[in-house]
């Protein structure tokens, strides 16, 4: 069982291989639906526009780059930025029927200015970009997040994958 402190996951789980997706996330403990079983903590995670993510990207090696094409995400919300995360959550793993999703909260949610990196760090700290589980959850079962809801990349994004020869099989 994995509890760190500095790490976005809320509940007990385990970091283990699942079949065609390398290391995933699973439940330790009976989790009830709509508790939030992921958040995004100060310092595990990094917001980039589009010259600093370019800028990174020209920092690393292929392999690298790829990588952190294939980590990263933009939220429909701060259109232009991408978000890497540092901690466990990122092993989260693709699934069209996932067993976690965005926490919507109200109707009501005033999407935040977005004038620059550190205005979508701060917003992001807000439980509203938490992710809950979208249903209860067992001793087992594999925390799952279906990237194309919630996400949404950034135009520049697309590019960049095929200068990087970025494939989807996934999906």
């Amino acid at each position: 069982m994995a509890i760190n402190d500095n790490a976005g996951l809320c509940i007990p789980y385990t970091i283990r291989v699942t079949p065609d997706k390398g290391r995933g996330v699973f439940a330790d403990a009976v989790i009830g639906r709509g508790t939030i079983v992921w958040r995004h903590v100060p310092g595990q995670y990094a917001v980039l526009d589009e010259r600093s993510f370019k800028e990174l990207l020209g920092t690393l090696s292929q392999s690298e780059a790829v990588y952190e094409l294939t980590h990263s995400f933009g939220l429909p919300e701060f259109p232009g930025y991408m978000i890497r995360v540092f901690d466990d959550g990122v092993l989260i793993n693709h699934s069209s029927q996932p067993t976690v999703a965005m926490n919507n909260g109200s109707a009501e949610y005033e999407i935040p200015s977005a004038a620059s990196a550190q205005d979508v760090e701060d917003a992001l700290s807000e439980d509203r970009f938490a992710l809950i589980a979208a249903k209860d959850l067992e001793v087992g079962d594999e925390l799952t997040h279906d990237y194309n809801t919630d996400v949404e990349d950034p135009l520049y994004y697309e590019s960049l994958c095929e200068q990087y020869g970025v494939t989807w099989e996934w999906l």
